[in-house]
């Protein structure tokens, strides 16, 4: 496996930290060069070399990333030469699982044999997964990375991004602010699925964890990739900007709203959905919401129909309610609301009464009823139009007849 070095990558990266091995930083009567390497997924190594009269006893490594719960700490045995000290430290990835993408802090503590601590400058670098060569494109504070031989594939992710966000500002109280973000576009999804799992993590459900900090998708290829990537981007979207605005309380945000609301704004909706719910449906056989608050069923079957019934609510909420509603729902989630009180304080409504009339508007109509619906102008037009024929062949008659008797 390729090894990247910190300077290649944050160069790929266009990032304003630039880490190299060449670059010394003075602090006090110490230069320090510092650097780090890694195969993803495998091994991180970090490198010290310190010039300086000062004989030093020991260094220690530091070095914090947003999924770590401590910042990680060793110690480092050094090896002095005159006037130069240089430290090395491996670390194992498959026991200090990194998430893919994640930004890495780290420095070093040099302690000196007088009892002194001189720390070196903080560096950072940015954890991407280097199996693949990364082709790149920015727009407004969204950069798109890809491979393969398709140029026009980060155009089309952007296009795709720009067309989505104003319905997305429709129905979440987004800001500017928001639109800064990655989308990596994997070629495949087993190489999606193979990246995650090297880093402790799984692609559950087709959809990648929004802590991830970007957005993970997949295009197969070039005849499917309009179609797939207008389905996928605006719905993970919406896993990651709620996160964003949620933050703690995402894991507290229904999975019906969740997952409901990314389909909503789809592009392209699955088109089997709304025959999965009119089974169910016709069936008396749809699954309570109250038990979609917090996940899903693991079942295929169960988790389409949880799908299908999670954007029909999100519809009906719309219909019934306006965009307003959805976008102070997730005001409440964004305070720390659970699923019954967002609901409650929303539309002033239960989740078992909003469950009930979601329900009732979902029954079949009689096809009478139901023509009657569909073609309500077209008759009162016609039985109008009747009316007022009626009434010309009529008016006539009678003024003749009056005329006659006034004669």
């Amino acid at each position: 496996m390729e090894h990247r070095t910190i300077p290649n990558l944050l160069a790929l990266l266009g990032l304003m930290f630039l880490l190299s091995g060449n670059v010394a930083a003075q602090t006090g009567e110490m230069a320090f060069s510092s650097s780090a390497e890694y195969e993803f997924g495998q091994r991180l190594r970090f490198y010290l070399v310190a010039e300086t009269s000062e004989p030093v006893e020991r260094a220690t490594l530091f070095f914090r990333a947003a999924e770590l719960t401590h910042t990680f700490t060793a110690d480092v045995a050094v090896e002095r030469t005159d006037g130069r000290v240089e430290a090395a430290h491996a670390v194992d990835l498959t026991q200090v699982r990194l998430a893919p993408f994640t930004t890495v802090s780290f420095w070093w503590v040099l302690l000196t044999e007088a009892g002194q601590e001189v720390v070196a400058p903080e560096q950072r670098f940015v954890y991407e997964d280097d199996q693949f060569e990364w082709r790149t494109l920015a727009q407004d504070g969204v950069t798109v990375h890809w491979t393969g031989d398709n140029p026009g594939l980060g155009q089309l992710a952007l296009d795709i991004v720009a067309e989505a966000w104003p319905h997305l500002r429709a129905v979440m109280p987004l800001t500017d602010v928001m639109r800064n973000f990655d989308i990596y576009i994997y070629p495949s999804s087993a190489d999606l699925r193979a990246a995650l799992r090297l880093t402790g993590r799984d692609w559950v459900g087709a959809h990648a964890d929004p802590e991830l900090g970007v957005i993970l998708v997949t295009a197969v290829n070039s005849r499917t990739a309009a179609s797939d990537l207008r389905q996928s981007i605006p719905h993970e979207l919406v896993h990651f900007l709620l996160y964003r605005m949620t933050g703690p309380g995402y894991e507290a945000v229904p999975a019906w709203f969740n997952e409901g609301l990314a389909t909503y704004v789809e592009e392209i909706p699955n088109p089997n959905y709304e025959t999965i719910l009119a089974t169910a449906v016709t069936r008396q056989a749809t699954l309570p919401f109250a038990e979609l608050c917090r996940s899903f069923p693991a079942a295929e079957e169960q988790a389409l129909l949880a799908y299908a019934q999670s954007v029909s609510l999100i519809r009906f909420i719309q219909a019934n309610y306006g965009n307003r509603a959805l976008n102070t729902m997730v005001a409440a989630f964004t305070d720390g609301a659970n699923c019954e009180t967002a609901v409650r304080r929303t539309l002033q409504l239960s989740l078992t009464e909003l469950n009930r009339a979601w329900l009732h508007n979902q029954q079949p109509r009689s096809q009478f009823f139901q023509f009657l619906q569909e073609n309500s102008l077209w008759l009162l037009l016609l039985f109008g139009s009747f009316g007022l024929t009626t009434l010309l062949i009529l008016r006539p008659a009678r003024v003749s007849k009056n005329e006659e008797i006034t004669f």
